[in-house]
């Protein structure tokens, strides 16, 4: 049973058939053929020099004869756990950890062995806190096999960049060394890498689409800001942004007051504080010290991509307003419906009075005036139209009786009213201006919005504590389609055992796929019927693609939408973005 298992893991089992080549600029890998999903895998490859602290460069080295690229590499250093590192079969965690893997229809699979294939490049999620290229909850197995069977082959790339303190550090020593936003610089040596070489492996380097969920979608966002807009770099075609857009870090600098108190923490609990050289020091701590000194920097999160005038020249949001962005590219992006559950239950889960809501806002926004919280508060009431608030109000017994059960106060109509804030705050209002500025800007886009419950009443526990509706992550193995006895690491789940739901899987793997091939989400009509055409996203008509299913009844229900609804509380964030941010200089 177990070895049964492990042979549906990439990179774990391979059969006796003769394993892959492929050679790059920097010299020749051989791979590993995985006979259950007729894959090859090139596992764990270099693609960038970058030692701790340190921008990363090119690969500057050559050689003669092959290296292995049968097995994940090391992972950067991240929180996850022991247990899901364990079971991806990587090797440890280590700064040298810049690695990639490859993951290819096996060329006797294909009808056309001579076709490049477009290539799928993924970035993690993680709060650029966590994360890593071979976590289970992102193996590309599935979408790669389900891509073959629809007839639209693709192939598909993960990677390690650098989180925490390690990608992200901040500080004045820091801002003057040029070592800001370094996660976002190793996602964009990956990029550069995969155009350089992907066609060694059968990949078309014209036909890279970047696909990531929440921080990952928000790297890509940063991704097509980088460098004012203003890159002719071509490294990708098109971008998917699942849950991760625009909008939060509008005010945060690498000098700011929390960075600054944070650098100074980390060199007291390192024994570098009276270094001449406090960066030089840094570099020399064990990195298992480093590490648990920088995650328990007071201010949380303090570690995250930083306006440095550089990579990042100025606050994103007005910078997108400017449609200061990099052209030419099309977007797939979405969100779900009940994103500010996590940050709801953080802030206030036992919220009950408009005096108490003002209280948490004033402090999440502490630049915001009192006029700008009196115009937030009436733009979101306490009753309006789904959707905007799909989460029930607490007079639904069960949804009471799941927040009980999972340690979680069951707030009422205040709470409501703070998840849809935060909700709109933190992910939804900057997927829809995103839409709208590549609209006016006659580029590509096409939206969703999730509102599907991947677990019914009684309600699961998952991310952070907070029962399941359509909340941050509930989407993720839709997207991946995985089997339902497939195990998950993290915190998404599954699929329900339901007819409409496994067909949603199946219109969402298929339309995504078919995205990823042509850049045309409809290329593809599948083998559900009666699922409309994925409309443009456009200045006249502005319309979403809901994705919709229940178990009871069990019933799918994707249909168009105009993506009107809140509109008053949606242009307050746009108008205040440096007032409504949680981050300050």
């Amino acid at each position: 049973m177990l070895l049964s298992y492990l042979a549906l893991l990439p990179g774990v089992l391979a059969s006796c058939q003769t394993a892959p080549v492929a050679t790059t600029l920097n010299g020749t890998y051989v791979g590993r053929y995985l006979a259950e999903f007729s894959q090859d895998l090139f596992l764990g490859i270099p693609f960038a020099q970058g030692g701790r602290l340190q921008n990363p460069t090119p690969l500057n080295e050559t050689w003669e004869g092959t290296r292995s690229a049968e097995w994940y590499g090391s992972i950067c250093p991240v929180p996850a756990s022991e247990r899901s590192v364990r079971n991806a079969n990587v090797t440890g965690k280590s700064d040298d950890c810049l690695n990639l893997n490859i993951i290819r229809p096996s060329r006797a699979s294909l009808p056309d062995k001579d076709e490049k294939l477009p290539v799928a490049v993924w970035l993690y999620g993680g709060g650029f806190l966590d994360g890593f290229g071979a976590d289970l909850n992102s193996n590309y197995s599935w979408v790669v096999q389900h891509s073959v069977a629809q007839g639209t082959p693709i192939m598909a790339v993960t990677l390690n960049y650098r989180v925490g303190f390690f990608g992200f550090p901040g500080g004045e020593e820091v801002a003057a060394a040029g070592l800001t936003n370094l996660g976002l610089k190793d996602q964009r040596q990956a990029l550069r890498w995969v155009r350089e070489n992907i066609a060694a492996f059968g990949g078309d380097p014209d036909k890279v689409t970047v696909w990531g969920q929440s921080a990952g979608g928000n790297s890509i966002v940063y991704q097509l800001l980088a460098y004012g807009g203003q890159s002719d770099e071509k490294l990708f075609r098109g971008a998917i942004l699942s849950s991760g857009t625009i909008g939060i870090g509008n005010t945060i600098r690498p000098d700011r007051e929390d960075a600054i108190q944070g650098y100074r923490h980390i060199l007291n609990g390192t024994g570098c504080l009276d270094a001449a050289d406090t960066l030089a020091c840094l570099r020399e701590v064990p990195m298992e010290l480093l590490f648990d000194v920088a995650a328990s920097t007071p201010t949380q999160p303090t570690w995250w991509p930083t306006i440095d005038g550089d990579f990042i020249t100025e606050p994103p949001s007005l910078q997108l307003a400017a449609g200061a962005v990099q052209r030419n590219i099309s977007l797939l992006l979405g969100t779900n419906d009940d994103e500010g559950f996590v940050l709801a239950n953080l802030l206030g889960p036992g919220t009950e009075t408009e005096s108490q809501l003002r209280q948490i806002l004033q402090s999440v926004f502490p630049l915001a005036r009192n006029t700008t919280i009196t115009r937030l508060l009436t733009a979101y009431p306490t009753s309006a139209p789904n959707p905007p608030y799909a989460l029930p109000m607490s007079s639904t017994p069960e949804f009471c009786a799941a927040l009980e059960a999972a340690n979680q106060t069951c707030g009422g109509a205040q709470y409501r009213r703070l998840a849809a804030i935060t909700g709109d705050y933190g992910l939804i209002h900057g997927r829809r201006d995103m839409a709208a500025k590549w609209a006016e800007l006659g580029e590509t886009a096409y939206t969703w919005r999730f509102g599907t419950w991947p677990t019914s009443m009684p309600l699961d526990t998952t991310l952070e504590g907070q029962p399941g509706f359509a909340a941050h992550g509930a989407e993720y193995s839709y997207f991946f389609r995985f089997p339902a006895d497939y195990e998950l690491f993290g915190n998404n789940p599954h699929v329900p055992d339901s007819e409409a739901h496994r067909a949603l899987a199946e219109v969402i793997s298929t339309r995504v796929i078919a995205y990823v091939y042509s850049g045309d989400p409809n290329f593809v009509e599948g083998t559900v019927p009666n699922v409309p055409a994925w409309p443009k996203y456009s200045v006249e008509n502005p319309s979403n693609l809901v994705l919709n299913a229940t178990q009871v009844p069990d019933k799918l229900n994707i249909h168009i939408e105009p993506d009107t609804w809140r509109e008053e509380g949606m242009a307050l964030w746009a108008e205040y973005p440096l007032e409504l941010d949680l981050f300050i200089g």
